[in-house]
C-alpha cells in the first residue's frame, strides 16, 4: 500500500518517483510491450519539470492526473489492444494504490518491433 503524507491542512502528498514507478511498472507489466520509450523532445522538458521520467509524464491537474507514456510495442500484438489493457492497467495501479482521480492516460507508440530477448 502507497504511503500517503498528510500535512496540518490535510493536504496529501505523494512522492512524484513513487508516481512515476508504479505507471513504468504498470506498463511494463502488459505482454505486448517492449519497452517504454523517451521520445526526442522529453530531454528538454526534463530539466524544466520534475514529473517526467524516462518515457513518463505526470500532469497534476485540479481536475486530476494526466499521464502520458510512451511505449514500443512488440511487432505482432494489436496496437489498440495494447493501448487499452496499459491504459487501464494504469488506472487499476493507481486507483488501487493511491485514490487520486485520474483525467487523462494518454499512450504514444513511437515504434515497433520483435521482442528482445533478455
Amino acid at each position: 500500500m502507497a504511503q500517503k503524507i498528510k500535512d496540518t491542512f490535510n493536504n496529501t502528498h505523494i512522492n512524484k518517483n513513487m508516481m512515476l514507478s508504479i505507471v513504468t511498472l504498470a506498463t511494463k507489466e502488459i505482454a505486448g510491450v517492449v519497452d517504454i520509450a523517451q521520445p526526442p523532445f522529453q530531454k528538454i522538458q526534463k530539466v524544466f519539470s520534475k514529473n517526467i521520467g524516462d518515457g513518463v509524464n505526470i500532469k497534476f491537474t485540479q481536475l486530476g492526473l494526466i499521464i502520458d507514456v510512451y511505449i514500443v510495442v512488440e511487432i505482432g500484438y494489436s496496437a489498440n489492444d495494447v493501448v487499452y489493457r496499459v491504459q487501464q492497467n494504469i488506472k487499476n495501479s493507481i486507483s488501487t494504490m493511491i485514490e487520486l482521480p485520474i483525467k487523462a492516460i494518454n499512450v504514444h507508440i513511437l515504434d515497433a518491433e520483435k521482442h528482445r530477448q533478455a
